[in-house]
């Protein structure tokens, strides 16, 4: 009688299936290493990102720290461009308040006995040697002649009044031309005339200049 055996023999049965568990734990082996791996990668970027994060806070500080001080430089210069206006304001008004006053004893000392302009007496030397005619004369009776009117605007000023004769007007002219303070002196326009207070003949006389101080 012939018999057939269906089923699988069991040796077989028993290779094959340690085969299959052999291929599982191989791909599970690899499976873990690929894991590791992938986790030992993800730490290294992990600690490369903590560094530039780190660096990047740094550089974040520095350029805080650059920003208030350009802003202080900022506050710094404004104050330092107020100062400077301020200074000028202060210079300004410190030259119009003495410069006048200054004009004014220039003046005085042009027509005071004995006095004279404000000139170097080096200048004075050289003037004496090269064109006597234009050096004042010191012993001048400053009585022979007066002003009437006087007007500075701008440093430009005018003056009037009455000289005794040509030669008195010519003499104050002289000095207001050796002067330092008076520039560009020019007789505008002279005329016979009578003392107002005497009615002596007398010499009107009125002349521009410019006033440097």
């Amino acid at each position: 009688m012939i018999r057939i055996n269906l089923l699988p023999d069991a040796k077989k049965v028993a290779a094959t299936g340690g085969g299959a568990q052999l291929w599982g734990v191989i791909y599970l082996l690899a499976a873990f290493a690929w894991g590791v791996v992938l986790f030992l990668v993800y730490l290294n970027y992990s600690n490369v990102l903590e560094d530039q994060n780190a660096k990047n806070g740094e550089l974040e500080t520095q350029i805080d720290q650059l920003k208030k001080r350009i802003e202080g430089v900022g506050e710094i210069e404004a104050q330092l461009a107020k100062s400077r206006q301020l200074e000028e304001v202060v210079t300004g008004l410190q030259a119009a308040r003495q410069g006048p006053a200054r004009m004014l004893m220039e003046l005085s000392r042009i027509l005071s006995e004995g006095g004279g302009p404000s000139i170097e007496l080096e200048k004075l030397e050289d003037l004496r040697r090269d064109n006597p005619m234009l050096i004042f004369n010191p012993g001048w009776d400053i009585r022979r002649l007066w002003l009437v009117s006087f007007k500075e605007t701008g440093h430009q000023c005018t003056m009037a009044g009455y000289g005794k004769t040509n030669e008195d007007v010519a003499e104050f002219l002289r000095r207001l031309n050796i002067s330092e303070l008076f520039q560009e002196v020019t007789l505008e326009k002279t005329s016979a005339s009578k003392d107002p207070g005497t009615g002596l003949p007398v010499v009107q006389f009125s002349l521009t200049c410019k006033v440097e101080y």
